[in-house]
């Protein structure tokens, strides 16, 4: 796959379907968290707070900093089909392309593809710093176990382009022990 087409994968990032499903309702209440760390030398940090309400009510809040300003930075929860795996943020040798870059397909096989898209994707302001907040109606069965997953943010500049489908960030979803 060459550099061009490698990265155009931004239609599957953007028309993923909403309408997912979570576990069961013993996780009713259940708060998550999350420390995002860069992906591809973006500089960009932050943290990410999910609470499962109701067993089908997840509400989510994403604040980050160090990204493109005034650029849609799209933001997924990942994982695998067989929820048993753990999803996890891919190292270096992801990478198999040896471009200095981890592309959405070269990151797939260590957090997977998207279990829910958390839109909209807003513009990040002047400053480079996220702040996002949304509640989903969900389906258990598909989500959970949400402690075996993680959430991505996208969305980079290389060589004077701006990639929107680049992962920037990654953190792996955990119970909160607070």
């Amino acid at each position: 796959m060459n550099s061009a087409t490698k990265y155009l994968v931004l239609p599957l990032i953007l028309g993923c379907s909403t309408s997912v499903a979570l576990a069961d309702d013993k996780e009713s209440g259940q708060e998550y968290k999350v420390i995002l760390q860069p992906l591809n030398s973006s500089g960009v940090y932050g943290e990410a707070e999910l609470e499962i309400k109701k067993g089908k009510i997840i509400k989510i809040e994403i604040e980050a900093n160090g990204l493109e300003a005034n650029k849609p930075h799209p933001q997924h929860i990942h994982g695998h089909d067989a929820p048993v795996k753990n999803a996890t943020c891919p190292g270096v040798d992801a990478d198999v392309d040896a471009d200095g870059l981890i592309s959405v397909g070269e990151g797939l096989p260590s957090y997977g593809p998207i279990v829910l898209p958390l839109t909209p994707f807003n513009l990040v302001g002047d400053s480079g710093e996220l702040e996002y907040e949304a509640s989903f109606t969900v389906n258990p069965s598909s989500i959970q176990p949400l402690h075996k997953r993680t959430i991505i943010l996208h969305g980079m500049t290389v060589n004077g382009v701006y990639i929107p489908s680049l992962p920037v960030a990654c953190g792996e979803i955990a119970i909160d022990q607070d």
